[in-house]
């Protein structure tokens, strides 16, 4: 084989052999606002403000009992992203921060065996997704919308939000019913 078409396979493969490398990143479709300060396995500091969110079931830190409770300062210390969706309810396109449901998992110390999460809204509504989701897609637990806190009579003032908007495979069919308004709790199952 001459050089020259040496150098024209390699130009050709390269790109497919990078594409096979298991440490090639995909791309983040947030942006990150904070990277926080709580994290899995520090001890979560019990609320100075009001309670926005419980995480209880399978999880092993928790501060009262045998739940996580969040004031909307500890629960927006573990960090913050953001990413813009169109909305499916509001009909519009939002910017959506809050925090990672993973990590919030993650810092609940959620049973890794877990394979239910139970979102439940301060109306009590609720619906049951696959924990594997939450690593799947960056499900977020919104603390905002465009910029805004959200009170309770706009939604507020947690909302699951799925990036439907970069991920074609997460249908209106199946997780509509997971984009939960005045999202109050999650348990882990």
């Amino acid at each position: 084989m001459n050089i020259s078409r040496f150098v024209r396979s390699l130009i050709v493969l390269l790109p497919l052999l990078a594409a096979c490398n298991p440490t090639t990143s995909t791309p983040t479709i947030y942006e990150t606002i904070s990277r926080g300060t709580l994290k899995p396995g520090s001890a979560i500091p019990a609320p100075s403000g009001d309670v926005v969110l419980i995480v209880d079931g399978k999880i092993s830190n928790t501060n009262s009992g045998d739940t996580a409770q969040f004031d909307m300062a500890t629960l927006e210390s573990i960090g913050l992203v953001e990413y813009d969706v169109d909305d499916p309810f509001a009909k519009k396109n939002i910017v959506y921060s809050g925090v990672l449901l993973s990590q919030l998992l993650d810092v609940v110390g959620a049973d890794s065996n877990a394979t239910i999460l139970t979102l439940k809204a301060l109306d009590d509504y609720s619906a049951d997704m696959k924990s594997s989701d939450a690593n799947k897609w960056p499900v977020l637990v919104a603390t905002q919308a465009d910029g805004a806190y959200m009170p309770v009579d706009k939604n507020g003032p947690l909302i699951s939000v799925w990036p439907f908007n970069d991920f074609p495979e997460i249908d209106h069919i199946t997780y509509d019913a997971l984009w939960l308004w005045s999202l109050s709790q999650v348990t882990v199952k």
